[in-house]
């Protein structure tokens, strides 16, 4: 009993004195009248700094989900090919009828040729799904979808190169083994569509599977089958799952398997953001650590007194902590305060545009990921306790005789 009533009192005690240094800090902060303006710039920078980063993550976050919903919708969550075909673009069908209980899937494949138009000829991706996603009338911009056999919607940049509208004939030469001729369809114009993803705008006409099954005579067989499960990527675990369903002479690949360059590219978003973070980190702390030595510095008599009276230097950056936290509260809240009005206002209006040529969208997305953000205002006041260090420094090699003397 006597033990632990001992240990509480000295709990007590070391609370007391912790109480004292941090309220101490926050009495000199407010007093500190003088050093206003270095205490605004500080207060200055940290609020750019929240504001920065959190713009930066979400417009990050935002643009990578909005270009994978958009590969997602053509490419699906995952496709399931031959083992021994590497590329999507390959002819070889498949004759396993799947039945995926886990998923939405349906049979798809590809033809590669010559399309002919006024303006002239392009290499052209005949694309055929065995139906018509409704999903996909997003992205139609004349025109309707296919219906029949040899029914295609063009990308409408493809359409412009080779002069052709809606409701237009166009001569598609089939490629076929070396040494052959190939051979001639003629595929109707029925709408024209645009992803914004130079992978299909500049190469893809859309049909139906039927067209490819009559071309290849292929009377029930498949080159790949698409499988969407929903908007979001498809997890290792959930990619491992799927491949117990299937056939073991077959594989299931996903987008960032084919598309190795695009998605490359969105995973240079995060390591963008990252240095952004670690250099406005960086110039925050040094910034904060330079207004707190000169906040020390206008109360260096007072800690001069009480270093004299016994108060610990290992109690200083308590003090420094107390001053450190308005700068710091008040920063943060203006900081992510604007930085969520220009994020509702950029998701209300659009007003800042891209060009959908180079970021595949046409305006900046937002993305709304507050775990996300609550971790990196955490690891940013984190990055800011180093400014304690060098005022800290200086409190305990000060000496209190000779400050006392001069003052």
């Amino acid at each position: 009993m006597a033990r632990t009533s001992l240990v509480l009192l000295l709990m007590m005690g070391l609370f007391q004195r912790m109480s004292f240094s941090w309220l101490l800090g926050r009495r000199w902060s407010a007093s500190s009248h003088g050093q206003r303006r270095a205490k605004i710039i500080a207060t200055a920078v940290v609020a750019s700094t929240f504001a920065t980063l959190t713009l930066a993550t979400s417009f990050s976050g935002g643009l990578q989900s909005a270009i994978r919903q958009k590969v997602g919708l053509f490419y699906g969550s995952a496709q399931i090919r031959s083992l021994d075909q590497n590329s999507p673009y390959e002819t070889q069908p498949h004759y396993q009828v799947l039945d995926l209980d886990s998923a939405s899937w349906m049979q798809m494949a590809w033809k590669a040729g010559v399309a002919s138009g006024p303006e002239g000829m392009e290499g052209l991706q005949w694309l055929g799904w065995q139906r018509w996603n409704p999903q996909w009338n997003q992205l139609l911009v004349d025109g309707r979808a296919p219906k029949s056999t040899y029914d295609v919607v063009l990308s409408r940049k493809l359409s412009a190169r080779l002069g052709l509208k809606v409701g237009d004939e166009m001569p598609f030469y089939a490629s076929r083994e070396t040494g052959t001729a190939p051979t001639l369809r003629y595929l109707t114009v029925t709408g024209l569509y645009e992803t914004g993803l130079a992978e299909w705008d500049s190469q893809t006409a859309v049909g139906l599977l039927d067209g490819i099954r009559t071309l290849q005579r292929w009377p029930d067989s498949a080159q790949a089958t698409w499988v969407r499960i929903d908007e979001s990527a498809l997890t290792a675990t959930e990619a491992k799952l799927l491949r117990e369903e299937i056939p073991f002479n077959l594989e299931v690949y996903l987008p960032q398997d084919d598309l190795i360059a695009l998605y490359q590219w969105l995973d240079l978003f995060d390591a963008n953001v990252t240095i952004l973070a670690l250099v406005l980190m960086i110039v925050g702390a040094v910034n904060l650590g330079g207004t707190l030595l000169i906040l020390s510095l206008e109360q260096q008599r007072a800690l001069a007194l009480l270093r004299a009276l016994g108060w610990s230097a290992s109690q200083a950056p308590l003090a420094l902590g107390g001053m450190l936290a308005p700068m710091m509260l008040r920063g943060a809240l203006w900081g992510s305060g604007i930085a969520f009005a220009l994020l509702f206002t950029q998701e209300m209006t659009g007003i800042i545009r891209l060009n959908p040529d180079t970021y595949y969208v046409d305006q900046v997305p937002v993305s709304w990921d507050f775990s996300r953000f609550l971790w990196l205002y955490l690891v940013v006041l984190l990055s800011f306790t180093p400014s304690l260090f060098l005022p800290w420094i200086w409190i305990k090699k000060m000496r209190p005789a000779s400050i006392l003397k001069s003052t």
